[in-house]
């Protein structure tokens, strides 16, 4: 008799199926059968609603130490459950920032007591293999360079190549050319590098990534973000030109559809939030602070774009679930047997208007505000327990990726 049995329509692999019974034991899927079969507690999915793999989010900024009026660890974590998401990847730069394997430590040690979601942590930039090779031993899953970084961006290289940490790359030169940041990053790359561009926002830097692939020997992967894929610059009235400042910022409406269009074509491998909170008044300030809440939204809106004809169902789950767990080494993303009990439930009947004010974020604002969502986020298990229903049922839990990775190989 399993634990618990969600009988309901499902995504099992690429198949989308209205009758299936997903058994859970413990923190594990136990079984994916057709039907409604087995015994033990069960759970009857009601018409429209659609259970599918939990999300993993590969670039978000939590914040919290001495940015903890803007988000910290429990808000941002509470947030990312509450959007269908159970494994989060941190970036640091936090202040004080991750640029060291003592602060590495520390962080890791402050996700395990406060996170709701599992996690992850990138490093920043690291001069010495020995503090990289250290902070790999303790479960870096990259390393991250910002815009300033890429001035000896060779250094790093040779870091990575000597540890075998893997580079995240935040794509921009000093004064915001992305093209150009891209067009050198690639011209740097060797043989047997990992390297993973962030948030890539235009389609010329897509199309040379796509030849790039082409050309070398190297692992170049590419995230986008949803404000990317769905908003551009030529509609925006003075107040949301504020509250939609990003780096890099919106794009046209062209660089939009191309980068919205990799995800069928395949050159964008993962669909990342970029969470990336402030005070409101710093991002109503002049000039505003870059970036905005993403963990709650970013599942919903692009479950909308599926329902209404403009993603496939099993290319939003691949990019958003499956490949980015796959990155961490883990094995979420996908309902299939052996596989941690990482689900959601969502309503996709209900047509609900989006309300920064709901928020479980620290901040309250979003590019996004007002508009009409098909799919909203009902119920959500993290490894097998009911973490969110409409509320927030858990204080912690949160555990290292490193963690399960070992439990499941």
């Amino acid at each position: 008799m399993a634990d618990l049995r969600i009988v309901g329509r499902a995504l099992v692999g690429d198949r989308l199926l209205d009758e299936v019974t997903v058994e859970v034991d413990g923190d594990l899927i136990s079984s994916v059968s057709v039907g409604d079969v087995g015994s033990g507690p069960r759970l009857l999915l009601s018409r429209g609603q659609l259970l599918l793999p939990s999300a993993t989010d590969i670039h978000v900024h939590l914040r919290d130490w001495e940015q903890a009026y803007k988000e910290d660890v429990f808000t941002g974590t509470s947030a990312a459950v509450a959007g269908g998401v159970t494994t989060v990847a941190e970036m640091p730069n936090t202040l004080p920032p991750i640029k060291s394997p003592s602060a590495l430590k520390e962080r890791l040690e402050l996700l395990a007591a406060r996170a709701i979601a599992d996690y992850a942590v990138h490093v920043g930039a690291l001069d010495s293999v020995k503090d990289a090779v250290e902070a790999l031993e303790l479960g870096a899953c990259g390393m991250k360079l910002y815009p300033a970084d890429l001035e000896r961006l060779e250094d790093y290289l040779r870091v990575s190549r000597q540890s075998g940490m893997r580079l995240v790359v935040h794509a921009e030169l000093r004064g915001g050319d992305e093209q150009e940041a891209v067009r050198m990053i690639l011209s740097r790359i060797a043989a047997g590098d990992d390297v993973r561009l962030a948030h890539v926002s235009m389609a010329e830097s897509l199309r040379m990534v796509e030849l790039a692939r082409g050309e070398l020997a190297a692992r170049i992967t590419v995230e986008a973000a949803p404000h990317h894929m769905l908003l551009s610059r030529e509609a925006l009235d003075e107040e949301s030109k504020k509250i939609s400042a990003v780096r890099p910022p919106l794009a046209s409406e062209a660089d939009r559809r191309y980068i919205f269009s990799g995800l069928d074509g395949c050159s964008v491998d993962f669909i990342a939030s970029d969470h990336a909170p402030h005070a409101l008044d710093e991002k109503m300030s002049d000039p505003p602070a870059p970036g905005f809440p993403g963990l709650e939204v970013t599942y919903p809106l692009m479950l909308t774009e599926w329902l209404e004809g403009r993603l496939g169902i099993s290319t939003l789950v691949k990019k958003f679930c499956r490949a980015p767990a796959e990155y961490l080494g883990i094995r979420k993303g996908e309902i299939r047997k052996g596989f941690y009990a990482d689900l959601v439930v969502f309503d996709t009947k209900t047509i609900w208007r989006l309300s920064a004010k709901d928020f479980l974020s620290k901040a309250k604002y979003t590019p996004f505000e007002g508009r009409m969502l098909s799919a909203k986020v009902v119920s959500v298990f993290r490894r097998g327990e009911l973490v969110y229903d409409g509320e927030l049922l858990v204080k912690g839990g949160g555990v290292h990726v490193r963690e399960l990775g070992q439990k499941t190989r």
